[in-house]
């Protein structure tokens, strides 16, 4: 063995072999520092480096230890180096030389995953889970694979797998609650999370999924509490959750105006002649545009659809929140159109300009309540989600309700 000692590069390596014939030990040894130097390499983020060295270990010993360490370094490297290809021939490589290690399979699985190749990914899960029933980290890779196509089954099957080989892990049950939550079994899934989070305070993808499931449920402050958990731990899952709830959210009026004279402030007995010039005639008609501010951005279609307003006469509780303040409407009072003549959404600041047409009486003397002209949305926001039924109407006294 003293004969190789201080060999550390790869001309000192051909001169030595061109001058010995040196046994399979000193071989592997050589191969050994081949390996190590690329593992520096590697370490210092010269992956280019990294891969010749890890060439030169596996061509002098390739069917060694050192081979397999150094597949599976020369894999990292090349997905480091964003060369996919390469990565995925080292790794095939890796398989063909030790076909039952399987952590090449879960390996080139991963990448197969990562590019979106699914049913490829999913074939070389299984093969690792056949060559190592016992890893829980190839179980927990086949039921995400399976999660993300739908096989909610096959997924529920492999994480429940991995809560019993590995119960003080939380990746198990972080599992299971993403199963029941894409089962629709909310409830369930909030337990299983909670779970993961008890056995792993630090696993922050159980907190991002239950923060969202909160938000599917429509418990706000639930979610919020998970945002909060996250903003401390990981700001950019922080800012995925806080993204989620934004559009899982319910949208809701915020606020509405008219600038056409159709003065919402207006309380009972308001001349309808007031409001404008033509309608000081008999069976004139004017019409008056409100404008309605959403939380969020909506669908434009839904929005325009008339069908999906509604105008009324505002009834509520309390004796204030009725139309006329609850006093008997006099012979007077005008007719209200039951929708708007149009609706135009304007998503630079997601609001709906509403048209509405007034009719003056035959006597010329009608009049209004415009404070307690009720607006209702019913529609849906840019995402599909149906209006928060706490926030869908307006009018001038209550505001949102």
């Amino acid at each position: 063995m003293n004969t190789i000692i201080g060999i550390s590069s790869s001309s000192s390596v051909n001169s030595f072999f061109s001058a010995t014939t040196p046994s399979q030990d000193e071989v592997d040894y050589v191969s050994g520092l081949a390996l190590g130097r690329g593992i520096t390499s590697f370490t210092n983020g010269n992956y280019a480096d990294a891969v010749k060295q890890f060439q030169s270990a596996i061509a002098m010993s390739p069917t060694s230890d050192n081979a397999s360490n150094a597949y599976e370094y020369m894999g990292e490297a090349y997905t480091n180096l964003n060369d996919t290809a390469d990565a995925i021939k080292t790794y095939k490589n890796a398989i063909s030389v030790f076909p039952q290690a399987d952590s090449f399979h879960l390996a080139l699985g991963d990448i197969y995953y990562g590019n979106g190749q699914l049913s490829d990914a999913q074939s070389e899960y299984e093969k690792a889970v056949q060559l190592n029933p016992s890893s829980a980290d190839d179980a927990y890779s086949l039921g995400q694979v399976y999660l993300v196509q739908g096989q909610l089954s096959q997924a529920k099957a492999q994480f429940t797998k991995v809560t019993q080989l590995s119960p003080t892990s939380a990746a198990g049950y972080y599992g299971l609650g993403q199963v029941l939550r894409q089962s629709g079994d909310d409830i369930g899934a909030v337990a299983q999370l909670n779970k993961a989070i008890s056995v792993d305070k630090t696993f922050t993808n159980s907190y991002l999924e239950l923060g969202e499931t909160y938000a599917d449920m429509g418990d706000t402050t639930d979610a919020t509490n998970q945002l909060n958990v996250l903003q401390g731990m990981n700001s950019s899952l922080a800012g995925t959750l806080s993204s989620y709830m934004a559009q899982a959210a319910n949208p809701q009026i915020e606020t509405a105006y008219s600038t056409s004279g159709f003065n919402i402030a207006d309380g009972p007995g308001t001349a309808v002649s007031s409001l404008a010039p033509s309608l000081s005639s008999p069976s004139g008609t004017a019409t008056f545009t409100m404008d309605f501010v959403f939380s969020k951005p909506m669908d434009q279609t839904s929005v325009q659809n008339i069908a999906n307003w509604q105008i009324s006469r505002e009834y509520g509780k309390l004796i204030s929140d009725n139309y006329n303040f609850g006093m008997p409407m006099p012979a007077t009072e005008v007719s209200l159109p039951t929708q708007p003549t149009s609706a135009v959404y304007n998503s630079q600041n997601n609001s709906a300009e509403v048209t509405l047409s007034i009719s003056q009486n035959a006597a010329d003397n009608g009049t209004l309540d415009p404070s307690h002209v009720a607006f209702q949305f019913n529609g849906t926001d840019a995402n599909g989600m149906t209006m928060d039924p706490t926030a869908n109407e307006y009018s001038g006294f209550s505001k949102v309700v």
